[in-house]
């Protein structure tokens, strides 16, 4: 792990993971914990551990999307809640977390077993706060990053998830990045950080690998290579209809992850590999359009569209993406095979 210089004669120490060639990395904190209280001050005799890990998707065209962590918030099952603050604010790139690397926010942390409601992640994340949360891009321009009502609300995961006695609970919290950071119209030169996170526990994951042969996807598109624009989506549910990602279900379920492969008119297979994907059936699929798909906000896909009438013009989304499928099981602690198309 590489330390780098303060943000700012007042701003948090920045902490980055180098690119290492293990696909997981962990980076322990638990000595970083300097606080620990409840709604109900009464120790609990029964106790597990807990371990919340950081990782993500990355984002197209930025190079740095760094979030300030102050602490989290856990709420047991019988209304209790437990807050944990850092003993400094760290800021993390998330963008150094892709691929299967995580880092560790909090590590064995004693905590009441049982069953916890939710888990809330408090950040710095305020409109013009150029010491808080920020995205760069590629181009050199900085932006800040903020949450409506964020220092309130932070970023909640709605999601039920068991401590168990006397063990230890390792969860992970994946930022999707490319559904998470918008720069919204009239918001300049703020970029909005909206919650689109999912918590999975590390025993009930697996993995998902392969490969995509482009100048097959292509034929089998009816494009040329040169004119293929290729992604890469993965959806809930064996046999799944693919949609954009529009953030709407009235088309479609949106993607639980989908990213862009490269297409350097020389490498003829590009391989792939999705990290901390939940137990269960999934489609796989492909496509040479993943240039469409721009907003993560908006539809411009629509598989529920049907063919226009003669002489009428096509409905919005109306068959501007083609895709190859593939139904894959995954089970935990596995790697599940697909290769496209």
């Amino acid at each position: 792990m590489t330390l780098l210089p303060p943000l700012g004669s007042s701003g948090p120490t920045r902490q980055r993971l180098t690119r290492w060639t293990a696909c997981a990395v962990a980076v322990i904190v638990s000595t970083g914990l300097v606080a620990c209280s409840s709604d109900d001050d009464s120790p609990s005799a029964v106790t597990g551990g807990l371990t919340l890990r950081l990782t993500d998707a990355p984002v197209d065209d930025a190079a740095e999307v760094v979030v300030v962590f102050t602490g989290m918030e856990l709420q047991h099952r019988d209304g209790t809640r437990r807050t944990v603050m850092l003993a400094a604010p760290r800021a993390i790139d998330l963008l150094q977390l892709s691929d299967g690397r995580t880092t560790d926010l909090v590590s064995g942390l004693a905590v009441e077993a049982g069953e916890y409601d939710w888990v809330r992640l408090m950040i710095t994340a305020e409109q013009n706060l150029q010491s808080g949360s920020y995205i760069r891009l590629r181009d050199g321009r900085q932006f800040p990053l903020y949450i409506p009502s964020g220092a309130e609300t932070g970023l909640k995961l709605q999601r039920r998830f068991t401590v168990a006695q006397g063990s230890v609970t390792r969860l992970v919290i994946d930022f999707d990045l490319r559904k998470s950071v918008v720069a919204p119209p009239g918001q300049a030169p703020n970029w909005l950080l909206r919650p689109a996170l999912r918590l999975v526990d590390e025993l009930q994951v697996g993995r998902v690998e392969g490969s995509v042969d482009l100048v097959a996807l292509a034929s089998a598109l009816g494009k040329t290579r040169a004119a293929c624009r290729p992604g890469l989506y993965l959806f809930t549910g064996a046999a799944a209809t693919p949609d954009d990602m529009d953030g709407s279900a009235t088309d479609g379920a949106d993607p639980v992850l989908y990213r862009g492969l490269p297409n350097d008119g020389i490498t003829t297979s590009v391989p792939y590999s999705i990290p901390f994907v939940e137990a269960g059936a999934y489609t796989v699929a492909a496509t040479c359009d993943y240039d469409v798909d721009a907003s993560p906000g908006a539809s411009e896909y629509d598989p529920t569209a049907v063919a226009p009438l003669p002489g009428q013009p096509a409905p919005p989304g109306y068959q501007t993406m083609g895709w190859s499928r593939r139904d894959i099981t995954v089970s935990a602690s596995q790697t599940a095979t697909a290769n496209l198309p």
